[in-house]
């Protein structure tokens, strides 16, 4: 039987206003998107907060399965 395999990555990005940041310019999600279309998972999502507590970015986190004969993490174009 074979052991399932994970391979993580991230994607970071600014103002993200579902947090309550100030967004000037909304949410480029491009790269969140992306990962989706590339088979990548949302697992969590960290808030970036500067000291007077405002929110400027937020981290995406990702994970994939991976499939045998698959590209190391190393060498994807994941998140």
């Amino acid at each position: 039987m074979k052991q399932k395999r994970w391979e993580y990555g991230q994607v970071f990005v600014r103002r993200p206003e579902i947090f309550g940041g100030l967004p000037k310019t909304g949410l480029n999600l491009e790269k969140i998107n992306r990962a989706g279309d590339e088979g990548w998972e949302l697992v969590n999502t960290i808030p970036f907060t500067v000291a007077n507590g405002e929110v400027t970015g937020a981290f995406f986190i990702f994970k994939r399965e991976t499939l045998e004969g698959q590209k190391d993490l190393g060498e994807s174009c994941g998140p």
